[in-house]
């Protein structure tokens, strides 16, 4: 029995030697260090790479943010001229039409022919440049909310690539 104890006691203190020998881990090898080592320096650079390019889409992102801004308030600008041109000339074309109607009879009232006709020209030339000046100031607005649309796409564009770094983070 006493063998039998001895051998028990044997085979069980090698087994632990053994699993305290497996649990045990051997010296890094320099080799294993160089691996550590590049593949740290690859997560540095990756690292490095990803925050330079979130800052640099974060700063583009302002930038777009701005440049809607100003074109808003642009179009602000000539949205409001725009009504007062509007007015004026629709003011000018009504002054006109009165004139043209009553001409006939201000020539009862003892105006000549000739200072009618200046004064008629005169209304024409001033509806005329508020016609022009309500063109230009339309055309100006559609050009401002074409400029608009086109830098909120360039906004939404740079803003889907900062969603698409950010997934890639996680």
């Amino acid at each position: 029995m006493r063998a039998s104890v001895l051998l028990f006691i044997g085979i069980f203190g090698a087994g632990a030697v053994a699993a305290f020998g497996q649990s045990q881990r051997q010296p890094a090898t320099l080799d294993d260090l160089l691996m550590e080592i590049r593949a740290l320096r690859a997560d540095l650079k990756a690292t490095a790479a990803t925050t330079t390019r979130t800052q640099v889409l974060s700063a583009r992102l302002s930038l777009q943010e701005q440049r809607i801004s100003v074109l808003a308030n642009q179009r602000a600008d000539v949205t409001a001229r725009l009504a007062i041109a509007t007015r004026l000339r629709a003011d000018s074309e009504r002054q006109l039409q009165t004139f043209e109607e009553t001409e006939g009879r201000n020539g009862s009232l003892g105006i000549g022919r000739a200072e009618l006709e200046a004064n008629l020209n005169v209304f024409k030339q001033m509806f005329a440049q508020n016609r022009d000046a309500e063109q230009s100031l339309r055309t100006q607005e559609t050009d401002l909310s074409a400029q608009i649309a086109a830098e909120q796409n360039r906004w939404q564009d740079f803003n889907n690539r900062l969603d698409e770094l950010e997934r890639s983070l996680k």
